[in-house]
């Protein structure tokens, strides 16, 4: 039944607005992956790098405190064409001389009790998150956002954003969904938070890769009235977006779960045109590219997102097609070029064909190494969990904390 409804619902019209759209994927946004040879030795090795996070919002519930507990993970590779051991993982001693020790763990608490919420979270936001200039947090996505129209806070007057201004003052005042702070919400924001610290810490550090890859999309959530980002981690990756431009470092965001529609027929229709196993990539554009949106996600929120450029791509036949965003302003600068397209198409090849090339390892054919190298690192097991939960029973115990047991509740009925 469920799925009669969707074809007869959601399906019909999906296809309506698909066809407006297939001829021109077909023949201006899809193309091929130029492969590099299994056997090259690039001009000049590069390292890359990437961050993932995992964790639970519920390591142990205190009445209506939850702790949480953060897992996160930074890896650094370099391609070492010029040697046998390709994508060779940094050793442990420099990275963690650099990054400190890897995995981070983290454990943070957050209460239920009203306007407590807003004030704890941006208290651990702003314990985890290195830089603390609230006005060098924020005004990177102003500039973005407003073309360099506002680079100073003497900028918003006269604006639509002046009214605004007492907001951007501290870390709470920056979480304007506070009525939204559930506990997954929470958790949200504080892995997304500490894994764009980890990459701060990348970008500042001496290692100097070309690539950093995070594990998501570039999708900044913007407040419907005050049309900037309605929590701190908005703000605190248009921040890393702008670092990593100074650092000449590419921001890549890979999803391997992503809602983007009608991703199956675009891929049938790479198969169609370009053969059975052929990798290919085909970009998603925003209404400001030539040609504007598409029409399948014209009513779709946040695709494409504020300020980045997602394309979908495959680089393998086994796999669904993954979703790949790169930094607008980098894209613009870098990939795009004006009244170009041919120009524009050989930059994106190039890109795709670095990309491509990492992510060759047979344990996660069609994925970029580092990061399934970031994602191993960090992941929590059941086992992890239990042990985690043990050492808080023993810590409660010499707090004489008698009778609260870190377990979940159900364990209580073998649930």
């Amino acid at each position: 039944m469920i799925f009669t409804d969707i074809t007869n619902q959601q399906d019909r019209r999906d296809e309506q607005e698909f066809s407006k759209d297939e001829d021109r994927i077909r023949e201006k946004l899809l193309d091929t992956i130029d492969q590099f040879p299994s056997d090259i030795l690039l001009e000049q090795d590069f390292r890359l790098a990437a961050v993932d996070g995992s964790g639970t919002d519920s390591l142990m519930t205190l009445d209506d405190i939850r702790i949480h507990l953060l897992s996160t993970s930074a890896v650094v590779l370099d391609t070492n064409t010029h040697s046998e051991n390709l994508f060779a993982p940094l050793d442990r001693e420099t990275l963690e001389d650099e990054l400190g020790e890897q995995p981070q763990i983290d454990s943070h608490w957050h209460s239920g009790v009203r306007n407590d919420a807003r004030t704890k979270l941006s208290d651990s936001l702003a314990n985890i998150y290195p830089l603390k200039d609230i006005a060098a947090l924020t005004l990177p996505f102003f500039r973005d956002y407003t073309g360099g129209q506002i680079s100073s806070f003497s900028d918003f007057t006269g604006t639509d954003f002046e009214e605004h201004v007492p907001r951007l003052r501290d870390m709470e005042s920056l979480i304007s969904r506070e009525q939204y702070l559930t506990n997954p919400a929470v958790h949200e924001e504080l892995r997304k938070t500490s894994e764009y610290a980890a990459i701060r810490k990348i970008l500042t550090s001496d290692l100097r890769p070309k690539y950093i890859f995070i594990d998501g999309a570039m999708s900044v959530f913007i407040h419907h009235v005050r049309h900037y980002p309605s929590m701190p981690s908005g703000f605190m990756l248009r921040e890393l977006c702008e670092l990593a431009r100074q650092k000449n470092v590419i921001l890549c965001a890979v999803s391997k779960n992503h809602t983007i529609p009608f991703a199956h027929r675009i891929a049938k229709m790479a198969r169609d045109k370009f053969g059975e196993g052929t990798k290919w990539f085909c970009q998603l554009p925003c209404k400001d590219d030539p040609g504007g949106g598409l029409h399948i996600y014209e009513d779709r929120t946040y695709i494409p997102p504020k300020l980045a450029v997602p394309y979908l791509y495959s680089f393998s036949r086994d796999n669904r097609p993954s979703r790949i965003d790169f930094d607008r302003v980098w894209w613009l600068q870098y990939i795009f070029v004006p009244n170009d397209p041919i120009s524009t198409r050989a930059n994106e090849k190039a890109l795709f064909a670095e990309i491509e090339f990492m992510s060759r390892d047979a344990r996660w054919y069609g994925y970029p190494a580092p990061l399934a190298l970031a994602h191993n690192s960090c992941k929590l097991s059941y086992e992890d969990l239990r042990l985690a939960r043990e050492v808080c029973d023993d810590v409660l115990k010499e707090l004489k904390r008698d009778g609260i047991k870190a377990e979940p509740l159900r364990a209580d009925y073998d649930l």
